[in-house]
């Protein structure tokens, strides 16, 4: 999402600071939707192997991965490391 168009076109004109971050924060609330739109149109169950994707994928050791990364990742990787 841009939010300073001049900054590569060279006939667009200026602009200033408090334009880029109203900008900024339109894209902030414009992503929030595309994201609230994308979950609501997710199924609550899936018929594919994509929701257990990472149950094969992770070969690290689950003894080397420190717990503070346990726990930053746990929405992600929680059900498959312990």
């Amino acid at each position: 999402m841009i939010t300073d168009y001049d900054c590569w076109h060279p006939d667009h004109e200026s602009v200033t600071g408090a334009q880029i971050m109203a900008t900024l924060q339109q894209n902030a609330e414009n992503a929030q939707k595309v994201l609230r739109e994308a979950i609501k149109s997710m199924p609550a169950a899936r018929e594919c192997k994509c929701g257990s994707a990472l149950a094969h994928a992770l070969i690290t050791d689950a003894k080397l991965v420190p717990k503070s990364t346990r726990k930053n990742l746990s929405a992600i990787i929680g059900k498959y490391i312990s």
